[in-house]
């Protein structure tokens, strides 16, 4: 570990790849890090922040943080969010996936329905019923990460409430929703929301793992 202030971090060019942690609980602090952002546009920069409103987390991610470590909430926590992060890191990327089209805002929920839309063709088919546990790809069964994310799927925040919840930023958070939907078998949130309608009657389709 190498300790160094902004004006050296902004004149250095032999990071090499190593991981930059900066904290960040003020605008003027996230500007600092845009500017080693510009510097090291393909490095790994991490925001320490101590933030209970969400604004500082907000303004590190904006200001191009990969990730944010809030000391403000518990280690165990903590723990969990790094874990959900490593793990989307870790995941096989789904064959034929495309990532999200250039140039569309990703601030409301419709954007990503619409992106869907132009994806797959068959969007407009019956909506289909959310299996089961085992019955998707031999993975039904949703850690804890996925299932407070199915909640808050299903009612009226949007994607970028959910992602500043969960200390991601958008662009993580997306990836995610990718995953959870590709893991119940459904196209779009629309038709995750359908799906629990009609079976509200039917047992729990998310189980935590043990």
């Amino acid at each position: 570990m190498e300790f160094a202030d902004y004006d050296e971090l902004t004149a250095r060019g032999d990071i090499d790849g190593a991981p930059i942690v900066l904290p960040v609980n003020s605008e003027h602090q996230a500007e600092k890090l845009r500017s080693i952002r510009s510097i090291h546009a393909m490095g790994l920069i991490v925001a320490v922040t101590n933030d209970v409103t969400g604004h500082s987390t907000y303004f590190a991610i904006r200001a191009g943080a990969n990730f944010v470590i809030n000391i403000a909430i518990s280690g165990e926590r903590q723990a969990e969010i790094l874990r959900a992060q490593l793990l989307d890191h870790a995941r096989p990327v789904v064959e034929n996936q495309r990532p999200p089209m250039r140039g569309v805002a990703l601030n409301h929920d419709s954007n990503i329905r619409r992106t869907e839309s132009a994806r797959r063709p068959d969007l407009k088919s019956a909506p289909r019923d959310i299996p089961r546990p085992g019955a998707q790809n031999g993975r039904g069964v949703l850690d804890e990460f996925d299932t407070r994310l199915l909640r808050m799927l299903r009612t009226s925040m949007t994607v970028a409430e959910i992602a500043r919840l969960n200390y991601l930023s958008e662009r993580s958070m997306y990836r995610r929703i990718r995953n959870l939907y590709d893991t119940l078998g459904v196209e779009s949130r629309a038709e995750l929301v359908k799906a629990e309608h009609r079976g509200a009657s039917s047992p729990p389709l998310a189980m935590l793992r043990g």
